[in-house]
């Protein structure tokens, strides 16, 4: 009862502003009311776990959101959570200021720049769970802060620039701090192409203090898609330092009379991590299969994926574990429906 009233009080008060422009005589308004866009994922799961024998279904994420432009210079984003694992929270909170085509400044609750979104954004991933550094590596995803991004002027091969700084509080606390945290990301190439990125983040909580930088490579073509990073974490207080990596892919393969399935996709992911890796070498890795039914359910792009994921733990223990679900590291297969609208 709680989900569904807070979903319907969402949509009410989208509904509110909606009729309001309505009756307003004002051109500005109704161009303001057209350029509003909605957008929304819904991933449902079943689990079972091959180490006991246990099974959970789930729904892992229920989120809804809009976007819109106020004028040619502002624009802004509102995204809300309804089911992250039991908890509501509102997501991004911010508004955007384009001096150019090229710059932009958003303000507000978002995306650190620093995760890739096609890892950790429920609407993108390839799997039903995050690849290690996606997952292990960063407190959260957001915080509340500024980004400064830049287009530089390079058609034959785009490249884009952004730095932002944060509270260091994570999502949804506005904290007071004499040491915010920074990130910064310069990304070169498009997404159906070659694209790749280096970026750093430079964590500063109120005890909890790390250094992560990162590099990624992803190419992609019509039916191919191919990924690979490496990300560092350098706690200066608390673990020592962690290393992680995955490689990942797909092939689609296009249905010639498509009905309920337009696509199917084999998919592979290999990821691992462990500490002080030049030592003592990995201390996790994961082995990831999967094949994806894509929904013919045009303009959206939805999926219905069956994943198995094999662990191999050193020890069969490994610390960032700890405070997880139980069967976090467990051997699992998944099913899960993935609706984009």
């Amino acid at each position: 009862m709680k989900l569904a009233f807070k979903i319907t009080f969402f949509l009410f008060v989208v509904n509110v502003s909606l009729a309001f422009g309505q009756y307003a005589d004002s051109s500005a308004i109704s161009a303001l009311r057209k350029s509003i866009r909605y957008d929304g994922v819904i991933k449902a799961k079943w689990e079972a776990s091959a180490n006991d024998g246990s099974m959970r279904f789930n729904i892992r994420n229920s989120r809804l959101g809009i976007r819109g432009d106020v004028s040619e210079y502002v624009s802004y984003r509102v995204q809300m959570e309804f089911s992250n694992e039991g908890v509501f929270a509102p997501l991004d909170l911010f508004g955007v200021l384009k001096p150019t085509n090229r710059l932009s400044i958003s303000l507000g609750q978002l995306s650190i720049p620093f995760e890739n979104q096609y890892i950790i954004s429920p609407s993108e991933m390839m799997f039903a769970n995050r690849a290690f550094v996606g997952k292990f590596f960063t407190l959260g995803t957001r915080d509340i802060g500024a980004v400064v991004r830049y287009d530089f002027p390079l058609n034959a091969f785009p490249l884009e620039g952004e730095i932002g700084i944060f509270n260091g509080g994570r999502i949804n606390n506005p904290q007071w701090t004499k040491r915010p945290s920074y990130a910064a990301r310069l990304i070169a190439g498009r997404m159906d192409g070659f694209r790749t990125s280096a970026k750093l983040y430079h964590y500063t909580g109120e005890t909890i203090e790390m250094m992560l930088w990162g590099a990624d490579v992803h190419y992609a073509n019509r039916r191919l898609r191919l990924e690979a990073e490496i990300m560092s974490r350098t706690a200066h207080t608390t673990s020592p330092d962690l290393f992680g990596t995955y490689i990942q892919g797909t092939y689609i393969f296009n249905l010639n009379a498509p009905k309920m399935f337009h696509s199917i996709c084999p998919t592979f992911r290999w990821d691992a991590m462990g500490y002080n890796v030049i030592d003592s070498g990995l201390d996790v890795n994961r082995l990831t299969f999967g094949i994806n039914f894509g929904l013919d359910l045009k303009p959206f792009d939805s999926t219905l994926r069956i994943n198995y994921e094999q662990y191999f733990v050193r020890n069969g223990y490994f610390p960032e574990f700890d405070n997880r679900d139980r069967h976090v590291s467990d051997n699992k297969a998944t099913i899960e429906l993935l609706i984009r609208f």
